[in-house]
């Protein structure tokens, strides 16, 4: 694929993205108000341009001169303006600019937060209206959902919690940051890194204008089956639990779902690398005792 990439909040994420690209011999910029950490990817040859999406007069700058490309949306709520205002611009500037394809990275913890888990969700099971945290993810979405701008083709990727080196359960195990909630009781998807690449990579040849998919894994588990799991092979003990519900504490929520991605699977064809949890934690453990060696 030679269509070049812009990457509008290069995080975790997006490092991963330029990389796979970069490696292809795509031409890749990457934006975001930290430049200093995204210099590795400048050495690689990525465009690295300073973005503050909070300042809409940026973005035109930032998607000039690739016609044609793909955008892809990675940056948080902007809460210096209103809901909604930083998408559009971006999506303004992308049309602006040519661009062919604005794929948003959304949330799949827009169906309320408290946890339901016996419910699968997928594309047709209806947002959450009352969930006031998310408020701004949705009008981002919804933002999207609703583009008028008909040559940019809008894909809208609603992300499970995303893992891979260096982040996930295993890190947090690691730093002793991982607790699980009402013993571990509850239903969580997820999907690697890697996997969320292909999924890109999948929606940028085949999506069609104003496709949503919700992006996890094959295999929804409990809290702590997956922790269980994991600390064996780590060899540490079980993290400690809390209740969801403490009096005197912080209410918590518990946004993640059961998560059926068959039409994902379906109309992006993509065959997933690490379909459970074991697979993708294996791969970590197998390339940390590479570095080691």
């Amino acid at each position: 694929m030679n269509t070049p990439l812009v990457i509008l909040g290069c995080g975790y994420l997006g490092d991963q993205l330029a990389r796979a690209a970069i490696a292809e011999g795509r031409v890749v910029r990457v934006c975001a108000r930290s430049t200093g950490r995204l210099a590795p990817l400048g050495a690689l040859g990525a465009q690295v341009k300073y973005l503050d999406a909070g300042m809409p007069k940026q973005l035109g700058p930032a998607l000039t001169s690739l016609p044609g490309a793909t955008v892809i949306y990675a940056i948080p709520p902007v809460t210096s303006l209103p809901p909604g205002q930083a998408m559009q611009a971006a999506m303004q500037a992308s049309y602006a600019a040519g661009a062919g394809c604005f794929i948003y990275f959304s949330s799949s913890g827009l169906y309320g937060e408290q946890p339901d888990d016996d419910a699968w969700i997928d594309e047709d099971t209806p947002l959450s209206n009352d969930d006031h945290a998310m408020l701004n993810i949705r009008t981002d979405q919804n933002t999207v959902a609703s583009s008028s701008f008909e040559r940019l083709r809008t894909v809208i990727l609603q992300l499970a919690p995303v893992y891979g080196p260096g982040r996930g359960v295993r890190a947090r195990l690691r730093k002793g940051q991982y607790k699980l909630l009402d013993e571990g009781q509850h239903a969580i998807s997820r999907i690697h890194v890697d996997d969320v690449v292909r999924v890109v990579t999948a929606a940028e040849e085949r999506a069609e204008r104003g496709s949503r998919y919700l992006v996890a894994d094959d295999e929804p588990t409990t809290q702590l089956e997956y922790a269980t799991w994991l600390c064996q092979r780590m060899e540490l003990p079980l993290p400690p639990s809390r209740p969801m519900f403490d009096p005197g504490g912080p209410r918590l929520s518990h946004r993640n779902r059961r998560i059926r991605n068959a039409r994902m699977k379906a109309e992006l064809g993509v065959e997933l690398r690490y379909s459970t949890f074991r697979d993708g934690e294996a791969a970590i453990e197998a390339a940390e005792a590479a570095a080691t060696e």
